[in-house]
Protein backbone atom coordinates (compact mmCIF):
# COMPACT_ATOMS: atom_id res chain seq x y z
CA UNK A 1 0.00 0.00 0.00
CA UNK A 2 1.72 3.81 -0.89
CA UNK A 3 1.94 6.20 1.56
CA UNK A 4 -0.86 7.99 -0.11
CA UNK A 5 -3.17 5.32 0.34
CA UNK A 6 -2.69 4.93 3.59
CA UNK A 7 -3.60 8.78 4.61
CA UNK A 8 -6.49 8.44 2.74
CA UNK A 9 -7.19 5.16 4.56
CA UNK A 10 -7.10 6.63 7.98
CA UNK A 11 -8.83 9.93 6.58
CA UNK A 12 -11.91 8.51 5.69
CA UNK A 13 -12.07 5.96 8.34
CA UNK A 14 -11.88 8.72 10.91
CA UNK A 15 -14.70 10.94 8.56
CA UNK A 16 -16.91 7.44 8.81
CA UNK A 17 -16.35 7.22 13.04
CA UNK A 18 -17.48 10.36 13.64
CA UNK A 19 -20.18 11.43 11.23
CA UNK A 20 -23.27 13.02 12.02
CA UNK A 21 -26.60 11.54 9.94
CA UNK A 22 -28.78 13.83 11.65
CA UNK A 23 -26.75 17.31 10.45
CA UNK A 24 -25.68 15.60 7.17
CA UNK A 25 -28.84 16.35 5.34
CA UNK A 26 -29.31 20.07 5.70
CA UNK A 27 -25.43 20.59 4.77
CA UNK A 28 -26.02 18.74 1.71
CA UNK A 29 -29.13 21.21 1.06
CA UNK A 30 -27.88 24.22 1.68
CA UNK A 31 -24.98 23.90 -0.39
CA UNK A 32 -27.53 22.06 -3.08
CA UNK A 33 -24.44 19.06 -3.35
CA UNK A 34 -24.81 16.43 -5.75
CA UNK A 35 -22.48 14.75 -3.20
CA UNK A 36 -23.84 13.37 0.21
CA UNK A 37 -22.36 14.72 4.01
CA UNK A 38 -21.00 13.24 6.36
CA UNK A 39 -22.34 15.86 8.65
CA UNK A 40 -19.03 16.66 10.16
CA UNK A 41 -19.06 19.72 11.38
CA UNK A 42 -15.88 22.09 9.84
CA UNK A 43 -13.35 22.11 13.27
CA UNK A 44 -13.85 18.94 14.14
CA UNK A 45 -13.21 18.03 9.99
CA UNK A 46 -10.00 19.98 9.86
CA UNK A 47 -8.71 18.15 13.06
CA UNK A 48 -9.43 15.07 11.83
CA UNK A 49 -7.43 15.82 8.57
CA UNK A 50 -4.35 17.54 10.76
CA UNK A 51 -4.55 14.02 12.65
CA UNK A 52 -4.61 12.31 9.75
CA UNK A 53 -1.63 13.69 8.51
CA UNK A 54 0.34 13.99 11.56
CA UNK A 55 -0.33 9.97 11.74
CA UNK A 56 0.61 9.35 8.08
CA UNK A 57 2.54 12.84 6.47
CA UNK A 58 3.65 12.04 3.00
CA UNK A 59 7.38 12.14 1.91
CA UNK A 60 6.99 14.70 -1.49
CA UNK A 61 5.08 17.27 -3.50
CA UNK A 62 4.46 14.55 -6.02
CA UNK A 63 2.73 12.24 -3.73
CA UNK A 64 0.81 15.25 -2.06
CA UNK A 65 -0.32 16.18 -5.48
CA UNK A 66 -1.42 12.29 -6.12
CA UNK A 67 -3.14 12.19 -2.99
CA UNK A 68 -5.01 14.89 -3.59
CA UNK A 69 -5.91 14.36 -6.91
CA UNK A 70 -6.82 10.93 -5.50
CA UNK A 71 -9.10 12.40 -2.93
CA UNK A 72 -10.81 14.85 -4.75
CA UNK A 73 -11.63 12.49 -8.02
CA UNK A 74 -12.84 9.31 -5.47
CA UNK A 75 -14.79 11.58 -3.18
CA UNK A 76 -17.56 9.58 -2.08
CA UNK A 77 -18.46 12.61 0.99
CA UNK A 78 -18.28 17.07 -0.11
CA UNK A 79 -16.01 16.47 3.61
CA UNK A 80 -13.61 14.45 1.38
CA UNK A 81 -13.35 16.91 -1.44
CA UNK A 82 -12.87 19.84 1.45
CA UNK A 83 -9.85 17.67 2.69
CA UNK A 84 -8.57 16.93 -0.30
CA UNK A 85 -7.93 20.72 -0.46
CA UNK A 86 -6.65 21.10 3.05
CA UNK A 87 -3.89 18.69 2.64
CA UNK A 88 -1.63 20.75 0.77
CA UNK A 89 -1.67 23.65 4.21
CA UNK A 90 -1.89 20.76 6.84
CA UNK A 91 1.24 20.18 8.99
CA UNK A 92 4.20 18.71 7.56
CA UNK A 93 2.57 19.22 4.22
CA UNK A 94 2.85 22.32 4.10
CA UNK A 95 6.70 22.28 3.94
CA UNK A 96 5.57 20.58 0.36
CA UNK A 97 3.75 23.17 -1.20
CA UNK A 98 4.51 24.79 -4.38
CA UNK A 99 3.82 25.38 -7.74
CA UNK A 100 3.35 21.81 -8.93
CA UNK A 101 0.08 22.08 -6.94
CA UNK A 102 -1.49 24.22 -9.58
CA UNK A 103 -2.62 22.09 -11.99
CA UNK A 104 -4.66 20.40 -8.78
CA UNK A 105 -6.20 22.91 -7.82
CA UNK A 106 -6.89 24.34 -11.03
CA UNK A 107 -8.82 21.17 -11.81
CA UNK A 108 -10.44 21.25 -8.16
CA UNK A 109 -11.66 24.76 -9.14
CA UNK A 110 -12.76 23.82 -12.66
CA UNK A 111 -14.51 20.49 -11.80
CA UNK A 112 -16.12 21.73 -8.49
CA UNK A 113 -17.42 23.96 -10.36
CA UNK A 114 -19.21 25.59 -6.80
CA UNK A 115 -18.22 28.95 -4.97
CA UNK A 116 -17.39 26.93 -1.72
CA UNK A 117 -14.34 25.08 -3.33
CA UNK A 118 -13.99 28.04 -5.70
CA UNK A 119 -13.33 30.65 -2.78
CA UNK A 120 -11.52 28.00 -0.40
CA UNK A 121 -8.89 27.22 -2.77
CA UNK A 122 -8.78 31.48 -4.22
CA UNK A 123 -8.20 32.98 -1.06
CA UNK A 124 -6.03 30.10 0.62
CA UNK A 125 -4.09 28.45 -1.82
CA UNK A 126 -3.84 30.89 -4.80
CA UNK A 127 -3.01 33.67 -2.52
CA UNK A 128 0.27 31.50 -1.35
CA UNK A 129 1.03 30.81 -4.65
CA UNK A 130 0.58 34.49 -5.37
CA UNK A 131 2.66 36.08 -2.72
CA UNK A 132 5.43 33.34 -3.19
CA UNK A 133 5.55 32.37 -6.94
CA UNK A 134 4.04 36.32 -8.43
CA UNK A 135 6.04 36.32 -11.84
CA UNK A 136 4.50 32.80 -12.54
CA UNK A 137 1.25 33.67 -10.95
CA UNK A 138 0.02 37.11 -12.20
CA UNK A 139 -0.11 36.17 -15.97
CA UNK A 140 -1.68 32.81 -14.99
CA UNK A 141 -3.88 34.97 -13.08
CA UNK A 142 -5.18 37.46 -16.17
CA UNK A 143 -5.49 34.51 -18.26
CA UNK A 144 -8.34 32.62 -16.11
CA UNK A 145 -9.62 36.45 -15.68
CA UNK A 146 -10.02 36.35 -19.46
CA UNK A 147 -11.20 32.93 -19.62
CA UNK A 148 -14.04 30.75 -20.46
CA UNK A 149 -14.66 29.31 -17.28
CA UNK A 150 -16.47 31.03 -14.62
CA UNK A 151 -15.09 29.78 -11.75
CA UNK A 152 -11.23 30.26 -12.51
CA UNK A 153 -12.22 33.94 -13.50
CA UNK A 154 -13.96 34.25 -10.10
CA UNK A 155 -10.93 32.76 -8.35
CA UNK A 156 -8.51 35.36 -10.15
CA UNK A 157 -10.65 37.99 -8.95
CA UNK A 158 -11.10 37.01 -5.39
CA UNK A 159 -7.30 35.28 -4.71
CA UNK A 160 -6.06 38.67 -3.19
CA UNK A 161 -8.85 39.86 -0.80
CA UNK A 162 -6.97 38.89 2.61
CA UNK A 163 -3.86 40.45 1.49
CA UNK A 164 -2.05 42.99 2.37
CA UNK A 165 1.35 43.75 2.01
CA UNK A 166 1.70 42.15 -0.78
CA UNK A 167 -1.27 43.19 -2.41
CA UNK A 168 -0.99 44.21 -6.30
CA UNK A 169 -3.07 46.93 -7.51
CA UNK A 170 -2.97 46.58 -11.25
CA UNK A 171 -3.26 43.27 -11.36
CA UNK A 172 -6.25 42.89 -9.00
CA UNK A 173 -8.49 45.54 -11.54
CA UNK A 174 -6.82 43.30 -14.87
CA UNK A 175 -8.68 40.59 -13.53
CA UNK A 176 -12.31 42.53 -12.69
CA UNK A 177 -12.18 44.24 -15.91
CA UNK A 178 -12.69 41.71 -18.54
CA UNK A 179 -15.95 40.62 -16.86
CA UNK A 180 -17.89 43.66 -16.56
CA UNK A 181 -20.13 45.78 -18.64
CA UNK A 182 -20.39 43.75 -21.97
CA UNK A 183 -17.54 40.78 -20.99
CA UNK A 184 -18.00 36.80 -20.82
CA UNK A 185 -19.83 35.98 -17.38
CA UNK A 186 -20.63 39.83 -16.85
CA UNK A 187 -23.95 38.53 -16.24
CA UNK A 188 -23.72 36.01 -14.06
CA UNK A 189 -24.39 36.51 -10.26
CA UNK A 190 -21.57 34.76 -8.94
CA UNK A 191 -19.17 36.55 -11.11
CA UNK A 192 -20.94 40.37 -10.15
CA UNK A 193 -20.98 38.89 -6.50
CA UNK A 194 -17.37 38.13 -6.39
CA UNK A 195 -16.66 41.19 -7.95
CA UNK A 196 -18.84 43.05 -5.30
CA UNK A 197 -16.67 41.12 -2.28
CA UNK A 198 -13.55 41.87 -4.07
CA UNK A 199 -14.06 45.74 -4.27
CA UNK A 200 -15.32 46.00 -0.40
CA UNK A 201 -12.92 44.26 0.48
CA UNK A 202 -10.26 46.75 -1.28
CA UNK A 203 -12.36 49.65 0.16
CA UNK A 204 -11.28 49.14 3.79
CA UNK A 205 -7.55 49.44 2.48
CA UNK A 206 -8.25 52.14 -0.29
CA UNK A 207 -11.56 53.44 0.21
CA UNK A 208 -10.41 56.19 -2.33
CA UNK A 209 -9.22 54.03 -5.00
CA UNK A 210 -12.49 51.99 -4.86
CA UNK A 211 -14.64 55.07 -4.94
CA UNK A 212 -12.93 56.26 -8.06
CA UNK A 213 -12.79 52.60 -10.25
CA UNK A 214 -17.01 52.98 -8.94
CA UNK A 215 -17.24 56.47 -10.18
CA UNK A 216 -15.40 55.61 -13.39
CA UNK A 217 -17.10 52.38 -14.27
CA UNK A 218 -20.43 53.05 -12.68
CA UNK A 219 -21.95 52.50 -15.64
CA UNK A 220 -20.44 49.17 -16.90
CA UNK A 221 -21.23 47.71 -13.17
CA UNK A 222 -24.25 45.50 -12.13
CA UNK A 223 -26.47 47.04 -9.18
CA UNK A 224 -25.66 43.79 -6.99
CA UNK A 225 -22.20 44.45 -7.66
CA UNK A 226 -22.50 48.20 -6.71
CA UNK A 227 -24.37 47.39 -3.40
CA UNK A 228 -21.92 44.66 -2.46
CA UNK A 229 -18.43 47.06 -3.10
CA UNK A 230 -19.97 49.76 -1.62
CA UNK A 231 -21.36 48.72 1.81
CA UNK A 232 -18.40 49.29 4.09
CA UNK A 233 -18.17 52.35 2.71
CA UNK A 234 -21.79 53.62 3.30
CA UNK A 235 -21.02 51.96 7.16
CA UNK A 236 -18.11 54.80 7.41
CA UNK A 237 -19.48 57.68 5.70
CA UNK A 238 -22.50 56.97 8.27
CA UNK A 239 -20.00 56.57 11.02
CA UNK A 240 -18.32 59.12 9.93
CA UNK A 241 -14.82 56.54 11.08
CA UNK A 242 -12.88 53.65 9.75
CA UNK A 243 -14.61 50.75 9.38
CA UNK A 244 -12.54 48.03 11.56
CA UNK A 245 -12.02 44.64 8.85
CA UNK A 246 -13.80 42.03 10.21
Amino acid sequence: MTAAARLLGALRESFAAHADPVRAPAMQAYMKSALPYRGLAAPLRRELTAAAVRGFALPDTASLADAMRTLWRTARHREERYAAMELGRVGAHARLFGLELLPVYEEMIVSGAWWDYCDDISGTALARLLREHPGTMKPVLRRWARGNDLWLRRAAILCQRRMKADFDAVLFYDCILPSIGNGRFADEFFIRKGIGWALRDRSYDAPDEVRAFLREYNAQLSPLTRREAMKALLRRMRNKEPVPRS
